[in-house]
């Protein structure tokens, strides 16, 4: 999967900014206020709600999974996968996931 970048971003420089967010999130700072940090200097509203909101994902994720198990990780995808093709076989949807 190829994702565009903001104008002007490097993906260099796109690591670096979510290490910013991701401290910024980790002291406490208001999602919303970091997303609109971002639309200030220039990126899309939705693109940098979507940047601040997946980090602020990854971060919750990689907390609770402090204790869990790989095996655990590898079961709950393997799991997603079939519901998401049971469901595109039931209501026939266009697509699978393999």
């Amino acid at each position: 999967m190829n994702q565009e970048l903001p104008p002007g971003q490097e993906s260099d420089e796109i690591q670096g900014l979510a290490e910013v967010v991701a401290k910024s999130l980790s002291e406490g700072e208001d999602p919303q206020s970091i997303a609109q940090k971002l639309v200030d200097s220039g990126w899309d509203p939705e693109e940098a709600a979507s940047f601040v909101g997946s980090i602020e994902h990854h971060m919750m994720h990689a907390q609770h999974a402090g204790g869990g198990s790989e095996v655990q990780g590898w079961m709950l995808w393997g799991g997603g996968l079939i519901v998401i093709n049971l469901l595109s076989w039931m209501f026939n949807w266009g697509f699978w996931i393999y």
